[in-house]
């Protein structure tokens, strides 16, 4: 047998029409609440309490935006970072050509990424499309200060 809470406020006389008297018992025999009291008072604690309780909820909805944003931001990074090493890459490989050439080679294609680089950035900021705008933001570090 479940031990009943202990009571301590006032008792309150509350009028029921004789239908609501019907529908409470029949709700506490189906629901297994031991009485109309404690239905009473579970109605009202869930009634209080459930802007609390859907605060509580929007509160960890965005809890978890942000966790997902967050997860986006570090997978957009790793894309950019992956696609800038990639280039970088792409304009230095020679292969197999002679030593004399190899460093003249790497400096010639270091230069040439980086003015790539420079024009590409110059472009999203001078152009305010979506996409652009936020690649500007991630490279500019205007969104937390990062570069």
């Amino acid at each position: 047998m479940a031990k009943t809470k202990r009571l301590d406020g006032p008792k309150k006389l509350v009028p029921f029409t004789s239908q609501m008297s019907v529908d409470m018992r029949t709700f506490c025999r189906d629901k297994g609440i031991e009485s109309e009291s404690e239905l009473i008072r579970q109605a009202i604690a869930h009634y209080i309490y459930a802007d609390y309780k859907d605060e509580t909820l929007k509160l960890q909805g965005l809890k978890q935006m942000r966790e997902q944003i967050t997860e986006l931001r570090d997978m957009l990074d790793i894309s950019f970072n992956y696609m800038r090493l990639m280039h970088i890459n792409i304009l230095c490989y020679f292969p197999e050509i002679d030593t004399k050439l190899a460093d003249p080679a790497f400096i010639s294609a270091t230069n040439r990424h980086n003015k790539f680089w420079e024009k590409l950035q110059d472009s999203l900021k001078n152009n305010p499309s979506f996409f652009e705008r936020l690649l500007h933001k991630f490279y500019s570090g205007e969104t937390d200060g990062k570069n």
